[in-house]
């Protein structure tokens, strides 16, 4: 139909992060997430006859950039030792994050590896407890459709 928005909510994303043994294991009551953005670095290239007297730049490398996500807070629980067991690992892990396509079922998936940086609890006097976790992307990321 014209002028019909095709626009989605991100509700049935998940988020996944290995676990000591190197399984993907999704987060549990995911409540937001910040995929981060991948960045092109950039040193000056100018030179004396560079066109214009206007500076010049070449790209240099690709920075994956930081992120997060938001749970529930359940002490304790899986999600919550997943997380934690994650932040006290010097080491990367791997990580897929899966978001809807379409309204028919369809997915996206990103996937590489993150350094899980901190993870902040919040604890409410008259709400819910969440747990907001900060993350480094490294390497290269892979997108394509899901299964």
């Amino acid at each position: 139909m014209a002028g019909e928005s095709e626009a989605i909510t991100g509700f049935g994303s998940a988020f996944r992060l290995a676990n000591g043994l190197g399984v993907l294991t999704e987060v549990g009551e995911l409540i937001a997430l910040e995929p981060g953005s991948e960045e092109w670095g950039t040193t000056e290239s100018t030179h004396f006859k560079s066109p214009g007297r206007r500076r010049e730049y070449i790209k240099t490398l690709i920075e994956s950039g930081q992120g997060s996500f938001q749970v529930n807070w359940l002490p304790g629980k899986p999600t919550d030792v997943l997380i934690s067991e994650a932040h006290q690992d010097p080491g990367s892990r791997a990580f897929e994050i899966e978001v809807p396509a379409d309204n028919e079922g369809a997915t996206w998936v990103i996937g590489g590896f993150v350094n899980v940086l901190s993870r902040t609890p919040t604890i409410p006097i008259d709400d819910r407890m969440t747990c907001q976790v900060a993350l480094q992307f490294t390497g290269a990321r892979t997108e394509e459709a899901g299964e």
